[in-house]
């Protein structure tokens, strides 16, 4: 069990169960298994759940704010740019989805005799591993084009600040994303972000440079693709 602590008052705002490493390859094995019909359904389908997550996160705006708020110590304007960031990519990516993800052909090797086709196909699981100060953005925002192109994704919030990630996981529930398609897994870096980087097909961090290059040679000896954002 983790406690949450509201930085502005140093008391505890609410305890969260912390996923075990168990857990968490339980959570990595659904979504794998969730995906193949996740990616099966038509892009148009995928992108008008997207839409009905931008009008959720706008209705449940002030009660994120207050969850952002509880748990960074952030002031009201600069959380209010966190639910907007996903409110804006959310519409962004529910209409440009099937544009971005449509077969395109470019110039082959040689011009005239070949033909090339590039064609997006989803990575399936992708594991997302975020940072306390960005709490709803780097949760949602970053999962969202992940999801509409047809992977699944497993999220492991900062143990500072996982109330934001588990409220959105609920907004996306609401809105039509399957449970297994989309998971908020609490827990230490150690464990889940561990289990994550070791099962996951695609991992995203943002975080410090000394853990994203831990987290690189991890992805790296699996032959997986890694991002990161490092400071």
């Amino acid at each position: 069990m983790m406690q949450v602590i509201n930085p502005r008052t140093g008391s505890v705002c609410a305890p969260v169960s912390a996923c075990s490493a168990a857990k968490t390859l339980a959570a990595i094995q659904d979504a794998r298994a969730a995906q193949a019909a996740w990616a099966a359904r038509p892009v148009v389908e995928r992108a008008k759940i997207l839409m009905r997550i931008h009008d959720a996160v706008l209705q449940h705006r002030d009660e994120l704010l207050d969850i952002i708020q509880l748990e960074t110590g952030k002031n009201r304007a600069s959380a209010l740019d966190e639910v907007m960031d996903v409110a804006i990519n959310a519409r962004y990516y529910a209409r440009h989805a099937a544009r971005l993800l449509r077969p395109r052909r470019v110039r082959g090797a040689l011009p005239v005799m070949t033909r090339t086709t590039v064609v997006r196909e989803p990575r399936g699981v992708v594991g997302i591993i975020a940072p306390w100060n960005y709490p709803l953005t780097l949760t949602l925002s970053d999962a969202l084009p992940a999801l509409v192109a047809g992977n699944t994704v497993v999220v492991k919030p900062d143990a500072q600040t996982p109330l934001s990630a588990l409220l959105g996981e609920q907004i996306l529930r609401e809105s039509g994303v399957p449970s297994n398609v989309f998971q908020v897994l609490p827990g230490t870096g150690a464990v889940v972000g561990t289990a994550i980087a070791e099962n996951a097909d695609y991992v995203m961090f943002t975080g410090s440079t000394v853990t994203g290059q831990q987290l690189a040679e991890r992805t790296g000896r699996r032959l997986v693709g890694f991002s990161g954002e490092l400071g």
